[in-house]
């Protein structure tokens, strides 16, 4: 009798350490079978047929749940293969995949291609001045300034990734200018006005520093609108 509990338990445990169809059948079947096999055995040879009923109901029932179960695992298999198959050719016919690698692919993504970024936009910057805090157009120690332009866009099309630009181009350590931030997008006809802070610290010397304001766009500066202008500072 204890034998045949070690093995009634020994086959529970694994088929229901198993994932598939197949094998949670065998494990319900096992448990229904061992239950019926018990009751029957156990009426017709009392303890010693319960236990051999228990086993051979067991076996019984697992096989004809594995039997069901792998069914539905083959089943299963089918469909997925029909979605995965669904998904390639959605993929071919819309977004330009070609799966036996001709030609150049380009995979969309929610309206933006993978393709390599075409040639700049058509911006325009105007407007660019800079407004000091003493509002005497010199920039002195500790003085805090901004730098105001404006980013059009005149084409049809939305521009999107535009990077303004602002920079101190001679080398002057004692000016600090924000950090750059990119512009997520401009629509058609539209305009955005950028602000840059400037800072001079308190070691500015008399002298001229030059601010470029420029805009990129595709990891390339439109040079055609960059902007240089001289501002005078003081120490004083």
């Amino acid at each position: 009798m204890k034998k045949m509990f070690i093995l009634s338990l020994g086959l529970l445990l694994m088929m229901s350490s198993c994932g598939t169809y197949e094998a949670t059948g065998a494990y319900t079947g096992a448990q229904f079978g061992s239950i019926i096999g018990s009751a029957i055995g156990g009426i017709t040879g009392g303890w010693r047929g319960h236990d051999v009923g228990t086993l051979i109901g067991m076996a019984g029932g697992a096989a004809v749940g594995a039997a069901i179960g792998r069914a539905a695992d083959e089943k299963a298999e089918q469909r997925y293969a029909e979605r995965v198959q669904q998904r390639t050719q959605r993929y071919a016919d819309d977004s330009g995949f070609d799966p036996e690698g001709r030609g150049d692919d380009r995979i969309m993504i929610d309206g933006f291609s993978s393709a390599p970024p075409s040639a700049p936009a058509r911006l325009e910057i105007s407007n660019a001045r800079l407004l000091d805090a003493s509002h005497d157009g010199c920039l002195t120690r500790g003085e805090s300034a901004r730098v105001v332009f404006e980013i059009s866009n005149p084409s049809s099309q939305p521009v999107y990734g535009v990077q303004p630009s602002v920079i101190e181009i001679t080398g002057n350590k004692h000016i600090h200018i924000s950090e750059n931030i990119l512009v997520e997008s401009i629509l058609p006809n539209q305009s955005i006005r950028y602000t840059a802070q400037v800072k001079a610290d308190n070691r500015l010397k008399d002298g001229e520093a030059v601010i470029r304001v420029s805009v990129f766009h595709a990891g390339r500066e439109i040079t055609s609108q960059a902007r240089n202008f001289k501002v005078v500072t003081t120490k004083r």
